[in-house]
């Protein structure tokens, strides 16, 4: 089969058999267009439409207009911000007549039949890059005035709406009036309200008892001192000092303390604004109370009294992620910025690493904010597939990500989101009765060694505690029961526990996942454990069977034994590793090792000359995947241009190839 580019077009062509400049090339690529960005900071009116914890929007008119008659219609409106264009599906729930549009569009109309039953509907939608913008538009009936949509797959792709309107000023949420009988959609594509949408404009200011804290920033063009004029009850310092000093040019920090009406008086001959950038109805400062002694926190954290908020009644500020790829927790991401780094560390390239350690700080950060959010709002704006936590794919891959870059845990934030990852996967992640991990479908997927096990290889080198090994060890010999082929001795991609059957098809990146997995086991585990050898045979007849099936161009196909499928990277990645450890820490006999660097080698000649151009793109990942007894399901299954779930496995391929020479 011919590679996905024209041999000149290659990065072989343009750097020849110099690996470490194809590692580069390829994360040089990623890191251009994915440069580190902070959250969002948006304000968030909490009498407003709110999601729940799967991230459904409730869209309860009928308790919010109480006096509305049959045939009124409520109307609501949201931009949906997608970092890049994309197909997606929307799940909603009717209680009455209701009509969806996106960016002028309709998109749906409810079914008459399921409005009395409450059943859901699913349809699809073409997402834009950049803002779009939804109007939900429902009717009052004598059975019902409400609705709930939500994303079919919001931990995948979480939906956190943007008010639209300039006078919204980027806020959270939507907007919502009440329209009168048989009113059309008004034209709400514009920028200016058609009509008055609620949450009104006019917010009062915050009204509690208690002293506050109070955080603001100000600009200085010219070094000088600054003028405040405040009352006898408030105390008041800049940059940790005396208000009254001279101060240099630049930004400075202001912390205040008193009651909410003695910091409303403060005033200053200098600007105040919030001490970090917010979009929608704000003050010149953040509040954070009431407080009596207890150490206030920083901007971004959590405290005893809660979080840093506008000095407004019902208004909250909270983080949102929209980056493509950058500070995000996902499974893929895991995988890619694992590889990069170890790339950084194994060919000194402290630029690689650096970047990995700020995007895995800075999701590391706001966990604790997030898990406010998500219990105070039901659905958060960052984190949200950890704060989801439903699945091994929700943690174990960037958790394993996390311990990589803090393997001692000394960082509070990892210590305590590692704790809590491994108490999910050893105490409340299902199993079947003999104790493989399963699904919550009652599925099992060779996925899930990649989504566990190397998350329990960290968390025992942190921990010190055997435990996480045992059971690290247990499933592997699981799903080896459950899921081997043994006539071509690879592994089904998965099986039906109600059915009692695998599906006897050896998806590539199943397989891929389970020997990678494999070795990262064998690598920490002790020579006299007891599940050694078995592990250790598992290992020698996984490699048996990917070396009979591998491509004579160097790379495996899309379904291992099924020469017609593409060509594959990421599995084609994970053997390279695979191998490569096999042949470095002697688990193979002489013979074996010579056959299996020989294979790695030209996995990786063919990754370099078919799958990977001179500007650093990746080509042939197969897209994520569900399940299916049809191989016609699997040869569906299109290949992505630049996926995350290959980029960073091929620089860790290239990596361990290296380090075996």
């Amino acid at each position: 089969m011919n590679g996905y580019i024209p041999a000149p077009e290659s990065a072989a062509a343009l750097l020849g058999d110099n690996s470490a400049a194809v590692i580069r090339l390829l994360a040089d690529r990623f890191m251009r267009l994915n440069p580190p960005a902070p959250y969002v900071w948006r304000t968030f009116d909490e009498t407003g439409i709110q999601a729940d914890s799967k991230g459904g929007y409730h869209f309860n008119f009928g308790d919010r207009f109480p006096k509305a008659e049959c045939g009124q219609r409520g109307v609501a409106v949201g931009d949906l911000f997608c970092p890049q264009a994309k197909d997606s599906r929307f799940v909603i729930t009717c209680h009455n007549p209701v009509e969806v549009y996106l960016n002028g569009e309709k998109v749906f109309t409810s079914v008459g039949s399921r409005e009395r039953s409450g059943d859901a509907d699913v349809f699809s939608v073409t997402l834009n890059e950049g803002f779009n913008r939804f109007a939900i538009l429902a009717e009052k009936t004598k059975i019902g005035f409400s609705c709930v949509l939500q994303n079919a797959m919001p931990q995948w792709e979480p939906c956190n709406y943007v008010m639209p309107f300039t006078d919204r000023g980027g806020e959270s949420g939507w907007v919502y009036a009440l329209l009168p009988a048989d009113s059309p959609l008004p034209d709400v594509w514009g920028e200016e309200e058609p009509l008055p949408f609620l949450p009104t404009l006019e917010t009062a200011p915050l009204q509690e008892e208690g002293s506050f804290a109070a955080s603001a920033c100000f600009d200085l063009a010219e070094r000088r001192s600054v003028a405040w004029h405040k009352p006898e009850g408030v105390t008041l310092l800049v940059d940790g000092g005396d208000a009254n000093a001279t101060l240099s040019a630049g930004t400075h920090e202001v912390i205040m303390r008193g009651s909410l009406s003695d910091l409303a008086a403060v005033t200053a001959d200098v600007a105040l604004r919030p001490p970090v950038s917010t979009h929608g109805r704000c003050t010149p400062y953040l509040v954070y109370g009431p407080v009596l002694d207890e150490p206030i926190p920083a901007f971004g954290r959590v405290g005893s009294a809660g979080v840093w908020r506008p000095a407004l009644e019902n208004m909250a500020l909270r983080p949102y992620v929209e980056t493509a790829l950058f500070a995000r927790w996902t499974y893929p991401l895991g995988v890619t910025l694992y590889g990069m780094l170890r790339a950084g560390a194994s060919l000194d390239m402290p630029d690689l690493t650096d970047y990995v350690l700020r995007h895995v700080k800075q999701v590391t950060g706001i966990d604790e904010y997030a898990i406010y959010d998500t219990q105070r709002y039901g659905f958060a704006g960052v984190n949200q597939q950890l704060c989801w936590l439903d699945a091994l794919d929700d943690c174990g891959s960037f958790g394993a990500l996390m311990l990589r870059c803090d393997p001692t845990g000394a960082d509070p934030d990892v210590r305590r989101m590692a704790d809590r990852i491994a108490h999910y996967m050893m105490q409340e992640q299902p199993c079947t009765s003999a104790g493989a991990f399963c699904r919550r479908d009652d599925t099992i997927w060779a996925d899930d060694m990649y989504m566990s096990v190397p998350f329990l290889c960290r968390y025992h080198e942190m921990t010190g505690d055997t435990a996480p090994l045992d059971f690290a060890a247990r499933q592997l010999l699981h799903y080896k029961d459950l899921l081997f082929l043994p006539e071509k001795q690879v592994m089904a991609h998965m099986r039906c526990l109600i059915h009692g059957e695998n599906n006897g098809i050896p998806w590539s990146r199943g397989n891929g996942w389970v020997i990678f997995s494999l070795s990262e086991l064998l690598t920490v585990l002790p020579e006299r454990h007891p599940q050694r050898p078995a592990l250790l045979q598992f290992f020698h007849e996984l490699t048996e069977g990917y070396l009979a099936l591998q491509d004579e161009c160097g790379l495996w196909h899309q379904i291992l034994d099924d020469p017609v499928s593409y060509l594959e990277t990421s599995a084609t990645a994970m053997m390279i590793c695979a191998f490569a450890r096999g042949t470095r820490n002697h688990w193979y006999n002489e013979a074996t090792a010579q056959r299996a660097m020989a294979a790695a080698h030209r996995a990786w000649k063919g990754l370099t000359e078919l799958a990977i151009d001179r500007e650093g793109n990746l080509y042939g990942v197969c897209q994520g995947s569900g399940f299916s007894f049809s191989r016609t399901y699997y040869r569906g299954l299109s290949w992505r241009f630049n996926d995350t779930h290959g980029i960073g496995i091929v620089m860790l391929s290239g990596v361990e190839l290296m380090e075996t020479m």
